[in-house]
């Protein structure tokens, strides 16, 4: 897949850059927003109020174009983990599926809100790394208030059927961590009841924001046990008594005031995106996923990967190295410029859209240098 030039222009990650599953390389948008944001919180251009609120509610409205819902069904949150927990403790009584493999951020939510009683999280367990509808189904039953899981695993790049989880669960609540998706992949609200996303990773906004979008059944649903003063009516109306009636839509769910200057990078990110189609976004990704994999195969490593098809990949590929540790290994390709993660014996490797097409090529070649193989090598 090759992406319109005007698209590519707004990136500049070096070569080797292939660690968005970690933290992304910021895009140019979204760095020259942030410088923006913060030059005008200097305060030269007078009243900030009006800015900040505008930047938010034009990154609500590119957001909900991004993940295919309204503005109003769309809040800026600091990060994945607040989403998180704002579904957590907006829920009240009823249990809670959630995978036992997921990242820690999935899964704090739903034990704290366990410690202070208002539901009870089950994990699940999760064989081979696939996380299917069948799992889900089979951990079902008429307690069951929401399951929580991630689109994409975190380490294997799995990613999963959201279509026929939501079929399996009825009418408990899907909530959806898509911090490993939305950015690189086609996310749609469609099927799910409430999604998040940091902005840190595929979106390329830097850290210390992200969106949250919800359904009409979630709006319904979910109390707004963790509303501050910004998610409720007339905030500046200090004269009344609290608590104010919360807004509408998923504003409600604002604890208070958001990272204002983030929040212009964010803006920047979703400007970049806005401007192709994510269909082209996620093919490319997939593309540049499937070469990674290919050269780690063809240096000896072993391949984590649980998917059986295109539609169960993403942008992750996980391996562990042939004839040397992936702490070496790790080493070595960061000598080379290469900038993975290394954790738990593998190596991770997230390339974007925006990844240069030789870089995975240049990665095996760095690979398949590893002392073992130059030994073996036969004698010219």
């Amino acid at each position: 897949m090759v992406l319109a030039e005007s698209f590519l222009e707004q990136f500049d990650e070096p070569f080797g850059f292939m660690d968005f599953a970690g933290i992304g390389a910021m895009s140019i948008p979204a760095r020259k927003r942030l410088a923006e944001t913060a030059e005008a919180m200097a305060g030269g251009g007078g009243n900030l109020i009006p800015l900040v609120f505008e930047q938010l509610e034009a990154a609500a409205v590119l957001a909900a174009r991004l993940i295919g819902t309204t503005p109003e069904r769309v809040v800026i949150v600091p990060n994945t983990s607040v989403g998180l927990f704002t579904v957590a403790f907006g829920l009240s009584g009823g249990s809670v599926l959630v995978p036992e493999t997921d990242f820690a951020a999935n899964l704090y939510p739903w034990v704290r809100a366990g410690e202070e009683g208002r539901i009870s999280p089950r994990m699940i367990g999760v064989a081979g790394g696939r996380l299917t509808a069948d799992l889900i189904a089979g951990a079902m039953d008429s307690s069951v208030a929401a399951a929580a899981v991630s689109l994409v695993d975190y380490r294997t790049g799995y990613r999963c059927d959201l279509a026929s989880i939501r079929e399996s669960i009825g009418e408990a609540l899907l909530v959806v961590d898509a911090v490993q998706a939305v950015g690189a992949l086609d996310v749609s609200m469609e099927h799910a009841d409430v999604l998040v996303a940091g902005g840190h990773k595929w979106l390329r906004a830097g850290g210390g924001v992200g969106v949250m979008a919800v359904s009409d059944r979630a709006l319904d649903r979910l109390s707004p046990t963790l509303v501050g003063w910004t998610g409720v009516r007339d905030p500046f109306d200090t004269l009344s008594s609290l608590p104010h009636p919360p807004l509408e839509g998923a504003h409600r769910y604002m604890m208070g005031s958001p990272s204002y200057v983030a929040a212009g990078a964010l803006l920047g990110a979703l400007e970049a995106l806005d401007a192709v189609r994510m269909e082209e976004v996620e093919a490319a990704v997939i593309a540049r996923s499937k070469a990674v994999e290919e050269e780690a195969r063809r240096s000896g490593a072993e391949v984590v990967s649980p998917w059986r098809c295109d539609s169960e990949r993403s942008g992750i590929v996980s391996f562990r190295p042939g004839g040397e540790s992936a702490a070496e290994a790790y080493r070595r390709l960061n000598a080379e410029g290469f900038y993975l993660t290394e954790r738990d014996g593998c190596l991770r490797a997230a390339p974007h859209a925006t990844t240069h097409p030789d870089a995975p090529a240049a990665l095996g070649e760095v690979l398949r240098e590893h002392p073992a193989s130059i030994r073996q090598r036969p004698r010219a």
